[in-house]
């Protein structure tokens, strides 16, 4: 005996919306499971690690226009970057405009070189730039400026000395 399976649906038949419905539901799970997997892994420029700060530069308790400020965390990981204003204001930027630093201790640099660059005698041609601000604070490791920052710390304030 010979049994034939036959069918009354086409080959190719269209999705019915109960199909349709259930497809675009698997697919829209897909992609927002894809997305979360992403924005975990590479933070989405939203890193809970990073807390805003700002603060004021004083250079002998005046306000110091234009100075460099490094926050420095741990070594595999970016410093954070902020100019002072002309009222010695700076806002830290790590990877997105004013987003802060690093929680947890960081070293500090800060450094401000003249406006007026200096030819070296010896090679013409070549620029020097004088440092305005004492050249221990260039450094990290030298500056002695130590700042923990948590999340929702208040302003500080980073105070340099000539001597």
């Amino acid at each position: 005996m010979k049994y034939h399976l036959v069918s009354n649906k086409p080959l190719f038949s269209q999705p019915t919306d109960a199909t349709r419905n259930s497809s675009t539901h698997i697919l829209s799970g897909i992609f927002v499971a894809v997305i979360f997997t992403f924005c975990t892994i590479t933070g989405c420029n939203n890193s809970p690690n990073i807390v805003p700060v700002q603060g004021t530069v004083l250079l002998d308790g005046k306000p110091l226009e234009g100075a460099a400020v490094l926050f420095h965390p741990k070594a595999d990981e970016r410093p954070a970057v902020g100019t002072t204003d002309k009222r010695g204001i700076f806002h830290l930027t790590t990877r997105s405009q004013s987003d802060g630093a690093h929680v947890g201790l960081n070293k500090v640099s800060i450094t401000k070189e003249s406006d007026e660059p200096q030819l070296n005698d010896v090679e013409e041609g070549i620029q020097d730039f004088t440092l305005i601000t004492p050249a221990q604070y260039a450094s990290p490791e030298l500056s002695g400026i130590e700042i923990d920052v948590y999340p929702g710390m208040g302003s500080i304030t980073l105070e340099m000395t000539s001597d």
